[in-house]
């Protein structure tokens, strides 16, 4: 018969050459001249591997490491076996006893980083994508992901100059992006802006970059802005939950309670249990004082939240309260009024055009009113119309739930009322 040195090369051509017959007959030939060979065990696995003969190649190569602890190849072709069938943390441990014998190449350490990710063991990656970036000329892709790990890690400055390194080497909507979210998870908001939008300028069609600009631009106070974003970004990705929730918390800053509750509602359907949404339902079904669907919310909560049931015990009692006091004060034929009170004609119709462009009424009542409840939003609780002067009273009597007012000029001052549900 040939001998291995014969047999060992005409099985590599024939899976080279794509002939798996002839190399899997080789590869057993192989074995079978010399059994206590490892070569001819992770040789005759591969080309069983190639033939999707999985289990036969596992036991080639289980028998080829019983011969070599160290033999690189059959420990790589078992950790990505592994990997295959969902097992990180086997596939780590083999790939990290290969690097433990001395393989110190990039490809190697960016795997264990990779597998080190899945697992979500940051840190570890870390370190593996930096020994990568050591050994070879880093991509952009190192460089993002580096970033992103170091945000993981909390080192945010460390983000951010791995960011500066992207944008150096490569100026784009990707670069942009993620130094703009670099900036953004350091508090550095006006750096956050300015690539945010260099991103979206730069590639438009990327939802991430219009989700991140869109929060940007709510958290330092452009609200205008970031509904324009916002929406973008839902109109590509109905489906996220938390860009449904973030714009659910958006428009009930801007007092549109009944579109904001359509997408936490959208949030929860597509998450059941995500606790900070149901827990804003709650409030904002209190806020628009919808007591009964408030209640019957605080319930599902209690199933989903028990570790808090003090509290929820104590917002249940107080929503009960409130529920009482409604119901009393409808009896008396009571409304519940925000009211703003301003006394120059300009400012009037400044405020008039920022409440038809959307704008918050408590926001404008706390900077602009002169009546006493501006310090609360203007919120002055339940009123008898019949008991406001009659000009008041008949704009009040004609407002439906959620209503703001017409300017009502009396006594030399100008007011306008919303009215709450």
């Amino acid at each position: 018969g040939m001998e291995l040195e014969t047999l060992l090369p005409l099985t590599v051509m024939g899976i080279r050459g794509g002939q798996l017959d002839e190399a899997a007959k080789y590869g057993k030939m192989a074995i079978e001249a010399s059994p206590d060979n490892a070569d001819a065990h992770y040789w005759y696995g591969r080309a069983l591997l190639r033939m999707d003969r999985v289990e036969e190649a596992r036991q080639q190569w289980v028998q080829g490491l019983q011969i070599s602890l160290e033999h690189k190849g059959i420990l790589e072709g078992l950790a990505r076996l592994a990997l295959n069938e969902g097992e990180p943390l086997k596939a780590y441990q083999l790939l990290d006893q290969m690097r433990r014998q001395g393989l110190d190449e990039a490809w190697l350490h960016r795997l264990l980083a990779d597998i080190a990710a899945s697992r979500g063991v940051w840190a570890q990656s870390l370190v593996h994508l930096k020994d990568a970036m050591s050994r070879e000329t880093p991509t952009l892709s190192d460089y993002l992901a580096a970033s992103e790990l170091s945000l993981m890690t909390g080192n945010k400055e460390d983000a951010v100059g791995y960011c500066q390194e992207a944008v150096r080497q490569q100026p784009c909507g990707a670069s942009y992006g993620a130094l703009g979210e670099a900036f953004f998870a350091s508090d550095r908001m006006d750096s956050a802006l300015v690539y945010l939008r260099m991103a979206v300028d730069s590639d438009s069609g990327n939802s991430r970059h219009r989700f991140n600009l869109a929060n940007a631009l709510e958290i330092t106070g452009q609200y205008e802005a970031a509904e324009t974003h916002f929406q973008y970004f839902l109109a590509s990705e109905p489906d996220d939950v938390v860009g449904n929730f973030n714009y659910g918390i958006h428009l009930e800053k801007q007092g549109r309670d009944v579109e904001a509750l359509y997408h936490i509602n959208r949030t929860i359907s597509l998450e059941p249990g995500m606790l900070s949404a149901l827990i804003f339902k709650v409030q904002l079904l209190e806020k628009m004082q919808m007591f009964d669907e408030a209640l019957a919310e605080l319930a599902l909560l209690r199933q989903s939240d028990p570790d808090s049931m003090d509290e929820l015990n104590v917002w249940e009692n107080r929503l009960l309260i409130a529920r009482s006091e409604a119901m009393g004060a409808r009896v008396e034929g009571k409304v519940h009024l925000m009211h703003m009170i301003l006394a120059d004609p300009a400012l009037v119709d400044q405020v008039v055009s920022y409440l038809e462009g959307g704008a918050d009424f408590g926001s404008l009542v706390t900077q602009y009113s002169t009546g006493p409840a501006a310090a609360r939003g203007g919120d002055i609780g339940w009123i008898r119309p019949v008991d406001m002067v009659q000009e008041l009273q008949a704009a009040i009597e004609a407002l439906g739930s959620y209503d703001i007012s017409p300017p009502i000029e009396s006594r030399g001052l100008y007011h306008i009322f919303k009215r709450l549900p």
